[in-house]
C-alpha cells in the first residue's frame, strides 16, 4: 500500500490564521493561493532550509510581530517602519507582504516547472527541488500552494514525510467528522470534502469568489496586476498553479491572459453584411431587401433558374452560379438518383435487387453502382465482419492482455475491463485499497494529522474535516 499525507507544514496556513479575510497578518495572502495543480513547476518539491515557521508564513518569511524584520524591511534605519510600494530586489517570485503596511504584492516572474518559490526574510527566489528522503506534502510555497514530494513505493506508508513500513500511527485520531461546507463562519470550502471515513460532500463557492486550494477566495492578487488588465486563466506568481481571472470588458479582448484594447472594425463603404477584424464584436453594415443578396459588402440581385435555363446555362444536375455569390441546383435528380460529376443523374441499385442477383455473399459492402456501396447483410448484434465476408462473435480482450492489472481498459466489443484484485476499487485507472484515492497517479489514503487542531486539512489532494463533529 502506498499512501501520502499532509505534514503539519501544509495545513497551518488553513487553520492558524482564520478568518480568511485576515490572512495577510500571517505573512502571506491566502486569497491568491493556487489549486495544487501541476500546471507550474513548484508543486512537486521543496528546498533545503524550509522550516515549519517558513511554511506557516507562506514561504515569504515576513513574520508578523518581528520588530527587527519590520524595521529592516521598511528601510527606515532609525527604528521607524516605512511602508514600501514595490517588492525588494531580492524577492524575485511569488507573494511578498510588506511588514509595515501589511500589503501583499506580486513579485518577479513565476518559477519554471521543477522549481519552487520560497525563502526567508527579504530573500525569496525560485530554487531547485530537494525531495531526497522525503515524501508527501512538506510545506507550502510563497503562494500558499502545497509542495509535494513523490509518494512512497514498495508498500511503504508516508508518515511525517518519511517512508516507513505500514503502521497504524497515522490513523485518524480524531474520529469521523460531520461533513459541512462551512466549518467556520468565515470559511467556505469547495470541491470534494471528505470526513476521513469514506464519506464525501461536494461544495461550491458563492458568487464573486472562486475555488483556490479547496477554499473559496476573492479575486487573486495576480488578477489585480496592471489595474485589472489580467483575464482568463493565468499562472500564479509562483508558477505552482493557475488562477482564474475575469473576462475583459467593452471592446477589449483577452490575449495571452491580458486584456488588450482593440479598434472596432469599420464597414469601410460596405452597405450590407457584417465585418470583423478578429478583435471585439462584429459590426453590422446593413441588410438587403427583397430577393437581393449581399456580396462583397454590397447588395445585388442574383439571376434565377428560369433565366439560367433560357440562357442555356443549365446542362445537368450540378449547381450553377447565379451571381451575387449564389449557387443553386436548377435541375436536381429525381428521387434517390445520384448526381454524377459530369452532371448526369444515376439510379443506384438496391440491396433487394443485389440479393436477387446473388451479389450479396456476406457482410462486406456491395457495390450498388453510381458510386454507392452498402452493407446489405450486416452481422447481428456485436458480431464482427471478417475479411472473407463471414460473421464472427466479437471477442473482447482479457485481463491477461493488460498484465492482470489496472482498470477502465477498453477491451473492445463495447466492453470496459476492470482487472483490479478482490478488495480493491478502480480509481481513475488505478486499483486502490478501500478508502484510498488516486492522487498524482498513486493510491493515497486521506488521513488527519493528529498533531493539528480540529478543522479542515488537505490530504491526498482532498479537503478532509478532522476532529469530532
Amino acid at each position: 500500500m502506498t499512501t501520502s499525507r499532509w505534514s503539519s507544514l501544509g495545513v497551518v496556513i488553513l487553520l492558524g490564521c482564520m478568518p480568511l479575510a485576515t490572512l495577510a497578518s500571517c505573512g502571506t495572502d491566502q486569497s491568491t493561493g493556487g489549486n495544487g495543480s501541476d500546471d507550474g513547476g513548484g508543486d512537486d518539491a521543496t528546498t533545503d532550509g524550509l522550516s515549519a515557521g517558513d511554511a506557516a508564513q507562506g514561504g515569504d518569511g515576513a513574520q508578523s510581530g518581528d520588530a527587527t524584520v519590520d524595521q529592516d524591511a521598511g528601510g527606515g534605519g532609525d527604528g521607524a517602519c516605512v511602508p514600501v510600494t514595490s517588492c525588494p530586489p531580492t524577492v524575485t517570485c511569488g507573494h511578498y507582504t510588506d511588514p509595515c503596511s501589511g500589503t501583499t504584492m506580486v513579485c518577479g516572474s513565476p518559477c519554471p516547472k521543477g522549481q519552487v518559490c520560497t525563502g526567508t526574510g527579504n530573500s525569496q527566489s525560485c530554487q531547485a527541488p530537494a525531495c531526497a528522503g522525503k515524501c508527501g506534502v512538506i510545506g507550502v510555497d510563497s503562494c500558499g500552494v502545497a509542495i509535494v514530494c513523490p509518494g512512497c513505493t514498495g508498500g511503504l506508508d508516508c508518515v511525517n514525510n518519511v517512508c516507513v513500513p505500514p503502521t497504524d500511527a497515522g490513523a485518524d485520531a480524531g474520529g469521523c467528522s460531520t461533513l459541512t461546507c462551512t466549518p467556520s463562519p468565515n470559511t467556505n470550502l469547495c470541491g470534494t470534502v471528505t470526513d476521513g471515513c469514506g464519506n464525501t460532500l461536494q461544495c461550491s463557492c458563492p458568487a464573486g469568489t472562486q475555488c483556490v486550494g479547496n477554499i473559496c477566495q476573492a479575486t487573486p492578487l495576480e488578477c489585480d496586476t496592471d489595474a485589472g488588465t489580467k483575464c482568463g486563466s493565468i499562472p500564479n506568481a509562483c508558477g505552482s498553479g493557475r488562477v482564474q481571472c475575469g473576462n475583459c470588458t467593452g471592446t477589449n479582448t483577452c490575449t495571452s491572459g491580458t486584456c488588450t484594447p482593440c479598434a472596432p472594425p469599420s464597414c469601410n463603404g460596405a452597405t450590407c453584411g457584417s465585418v470583423s477584424n478578429g478583435c471585439g464584436p462584429a459590426v453590422s453594415c446593413g441588410t438587403c431587401s427583397g430577393g437581393e443578396a449581399c456580396a462583397d459588402g454590397g447588395c445585388c440581385t442574383p439571376s434565377t433558374c428560369a433565366a439560367a435555363m433560357d440562357a442555356g446555362l443549365v446542362t445537368g444536375c450540378t449547381p450553377i452560379d447565379l451571381g451575387c455569390g449564389v449557387k443553386k441546383d436548377c435541375s436536381p435528380c429525381p428521387g434517390t438518383d445520384v448526381c454524377l460529376a459530369d452532371g448526369g443523374c444515376c439510379a443506384p441499385s438496391t440491396c433487394a435487387a443485389a440479393l436477387d442477383a446473388g451479389l450479396v455473399t456476406g457482410c462486406t459492402p456491395v457495390d450498388l453502382g453510381c458510386g454507392v456501396k452498402k452493407d446489405c447483410s450486416p452481422c447481428p448484434g456485436t458480431d464482427v465482419c471478417l475479411a472473407d465476408g463471414g460473421c464472427a462473435p466479437c471477442v473482447p480482450k482479457t485481463c491477461a492482455d493488460f498484465s492482470n492489472d489496472g482498470c477502465s481498459h477498453n477491451a473492445g466489443c463495447g466492453v470496459v475491463l476492470n482487472c483490479c484484485a478482490a478488495g480493491t476499487t478502480c480509481q481513475n485507472g488505478l486499483c486502490c485499497p478501500p478508502g484510498e484515492v488516486d492522487f498524482q497517479n498513486t493510491c493515497c489514503k486521506p488521513q488527519c494529522d493528529p498533531n493539528l487542531p480540529p478543522g479542515p486539512q488537505i490530504s491526498c489532494g482532498q479537503t478532509i474535516l478532522c476532529g469530532k463533529g
